[in-house]
């Protein structure tokens, strides 16, 4: 009956851990996804804007202006 008894509380005390274990894994995931989030949002709108950048400025133009203004 002892055995028994320390046995269910063995089992119910390592189901309190999981549980435990378990909805702190779920915080440490849902705080690293939503960090994940806004690193890729941010990289993927520099890039967007570099691209724009580099398609906007025409390099033979700022060749043009630098011998233009920058005589040697």
């Amino acid at each position: 009956m002892r055995a028994e008894l320390i046995q269910e509380l063995q089992l119910l005390q390592n189901s309190r851990a999981n549980k435990f274990a378990d909805e702190l894994a779920d915080r440490i995931l849902s705080s690293v996804d939503a960090v994940n989030e806004k690193v890729q949002s941010s990289m993927s709108k520099r890039g967007n804007m570099l691209m724009l950048l580099d398609k906007t400025l025409n390099f033979s133009t700022l060749r043009k202006l630098r011998n233009r203004f920058f005589k040697p």
